[in-house]
């Protein structure tokens, strides 16, 4: 991430982070962390359904596809900030833990050693997951092109 990014999209980059983990990843770094923030939680974590719409090619009118679960959370660091989490799937402990992760995000004094800490690790994580899963994948495509036909 760049260090020169306005807040924002800093915040976008480690909420993206924090949502894609393997919740048994995020657990394990958040037990690791020493001085964990006292917070309440304001809403949650539940879970629902969202409706994901889509476009042929990304174009066209939008349809329909289906429904997915997420659970979302919303938590509060007293006298701090205000920390939201929303991940896929039914796991009530990743969302409340990336909420407070959020929320502790935006101090600036718990901000770099969380980074740290925390939130490069894992995305570590996640960028060795995403090259082995496309190697896995390239390992099974067909070049068409070089298949000799019956002749």
């Amino acid at each position: 991430m760049d260090r020169s990014a306005p807040f924002h999209e800093e915040r976008r980059w480690w909420m993206n982070v924090l949502a894609e983990s393997e919740p048994s990843d995020l657990e394990t770094l958040w037990d690791r962390y020493g001085e964990k923030p006292d917070y309440q939680v304001v809403q949650g974590p539940e879970s629902g359904l969202i409706k994901v719409q889509a476009r042929i090619g990304g174009k066209g009118r939008r349809f329909h596809v289906g429904e997915i679960t997420v659970t979302r959370c919303k938590v509060l660091i007293p006298g701090s900030a205000v920390g939201t989490a929303m991940v896929l799937g039914c796991r009530p402990r990743h969302a409340e833990i990336a909420a407070v992760l959020d929320a502790a995000l935006q101090d600036k004094r718990r901000r770099s050693h969380l980074l740290e800490s925390v939130v490069r690790p894992l995305e570590r994580r996640l960028r060795e997951a995403r090259r082995r899963e496309a190697a896995r994948v390239a390992a099974t495509q067909v070049n068409f092109s070089t298949l000799v036909r019956g002749e």
